[in-house]
């Protein structure tokens, strides 16, 4: 009787090691999953121009009009710099601007579009002429360009007129 008692404590105890390692086994390697997609939009524009070759005179106004598209997948924001290469030009020159849908030029040198510009869509036109003044001398009509630079960033998170702010958020 002695041997069957030992038997059965020996089962028992060996029954309760092999739930006790089970549970620790299961415990310890228990594992879950999640995955996470994440899908980045792309903020990609276009700066449009209709300009054609002049041949400016004092006096001349010539058309140039400048806007900008939404060529990527998400919604956004665009700010703009309009810059002469040449001093003199710029000081004789006076750009006809949009200032219904554009901001006048801001101290970063900037205009901000006033509105969000949707994708596949293109911004009002920014700039439509260049005058020359009447005063201005044939010498200092010297070849020069005018550099146009674009900028934008997504408009998730803010709304219509909000573009200072979605801009001043990549600087912080």
């Amino acid at each position: 009787m002695e041997k069957k008692k030992l038997a059965v404590l020996l089962a028992v105890l060996l029954l309760a090691g092999a739930a006790a390692s089970a549970g620790i086994y299961a415990y310890l390697s228990a594992e879950d999953s999640r995955v996470n997609r994440l899908t980045f939009g792309q903020n990609v524009i276009e700066t449009e121009e209709e300009f054609p070759t002049p041949d400016p005179k004092p006096g001349d106004s010539i058309e140039k009009k400048v806007r900008v598209k939404n060529t990527g997948d998400v919604p956004c924001f665009v700010r703009t710099q309009i810059l002469f290469s040449n001093g003199d030009a710029e000081g004789i020159s006076t750009l006809e601007l949009n200032e219904a849908d554009w901001t006048e030029r801001q101290e970063d040198g900037y205009h901000y579009y006033k509105h969000i510009l949707p994708v596949g869509k293109s911004s009002a036109d920014l700039l439509t002429a260049v005058k020359i003044a009447d005063s201005a001398q044939l010498e200092e009509l010297k070849d020069f360009q005018i550099i146009v630079y674009s900028e934008s960033v997504q408009s998730e998170g803010y709304e219509e007129g909000q573009f200072r702010e979605a801009f001043e958020s990549l600087t912080h």
